[in-house]
């Protein structure tokens, strides 16, 4: 009776702590009497916005964590590659941000950012005909003779009549017109285009982070370490290479073209990252870490430019 006696009361202390005296003790929704922070029948939290505005913003105060977290997190994860990694499985989370959610911030700004920059720069960069395609050059000699030069001199493009020239073109290939065609498009829609392409990006990197994770396995067999920690090193690589491209596109944005283009540099520290995050949470030497990160590199490079041209391909179809 008396352990009954102590259990009751604990429990009891235990529910005067998550419940103010402003929540609800009976569940409104289904009529629980056994409510804490939240109902254990339906599930539905307790609380009454029926209350001082204080006792609201102290509620927001207390729950907002994810500043702390965020400054707990930045500086290792930025400084100490691989560190993050070991600390979640070392069962050390809490005072960290989630590496799903590290990602998705990251990951959000670089594209927002790429977008910015890529628009930006085709708007400002001149457009000249590609010279190394003989077939394009014999294509741009037919141009200038239909004068096409002239009349936008003038300002006085008639592109019906251009689209037209090239439709009706029969010494060119199909290959060629569509390639102008498609191109002339894509000048004209350049927002739609740099939007499409890195939203189609977007999606495929998400799915790229577990092709590394599996090149990692591979790569690193001896380890014989579960996949699910290749893939939790592989979300935090990724986080950090949006967060250092993120960081690149800002310093070029902000600083003159002649002096931010040496900035690009520092995406060097992508690979030099990767040897050192290989080394700490693989339990590498930097010498077995550098020709480890040389090869899941190597291999890595080749996948992605294969799918940014699968990308660049689809996305362009939908201009041509």
């Amino acid at each position: 009776m008396e352990e009954n006696e102590q259990i009751v009361k604990i429990n009891n202390e235990t529910k005067d702590k998550e419940v103010s005296p402003y929540d609800f003790i009976i569940c409104p929704n289904c009529g629980q009497t056994e409510v804490g922070k939240f109902c254990p029948s339906c599930g539905q939290s307790n609380k009454d916005f029926n209350k001082p505005i204080k006792e609201i913003i102290g509620e927001l105060a207390s729950s907002i964590n994810f500043d702390t977290r965020l400054v707990n997190t930045i500086k290792p994860f930025f400084l100490k590659p691989g560190f993050l990694s070991q600390e979640y499985f070392k069962g050390r989370r809490q005072k960290y941000v989630p590496p799903m959610r590290l990602y998705m911030f990251f990951s959000i700004i670089f594209f927002f950012l790429a977008q910015y920059a890529g628009i930006k720069s085709m708007n400002s960069a001149d457009i000249n005909p590609a010279k190394s395609d003989s077939s394009m050059q014999d294509f741009s000699l037919k141009v200038n003779n239909m004068q096409v030069d002239s009349i936008m001199g003038n300002n006085i493009f008639d592109k019906e009549k251009f689209t037209e020239e090239i439709k009706n073109d029969s010494t060119s290939s199909e290959g060629t017109k569509k390639a102008v065609l498609g191109g002339m498009n894509i000048l004209n829609n350049k927002e739609s285009f740099i939007s499409s392409f890195l939203k189609n990006l977007s999606y495929v990197l998400f799915f790229l982070m577990p092709v590394f994770a599996l090149i990692l396995a591979m790569i690193l067999w001896k380890s014989r370490l579960l996949y699910v920690k290749h893939l939790i090193f592989s979300i935090n690589f990724h986080s950090f290479i949006f967060g250092l491209s993120s960081l690149a596109i800002i310093i070029s944005l902000l600083l003159p073209d002649k002096i931010s283009g040496y900035f690009l540099y520092i995406l060097w520290g992508i690979p030099i990252y990767l040897m050192f995050g290989i080394s700490r949470f693989y339990n590498r030497k930097l010498v077995g870490a550098f020709f480890k990160t040389l090869g899941a590199s190597l291999i890595y490079m080749f996948v992605i430019l294969i799918v940014l041209v699968v990308i660049l391909y689809f996305t362009a179809q939908k201009f041509a």
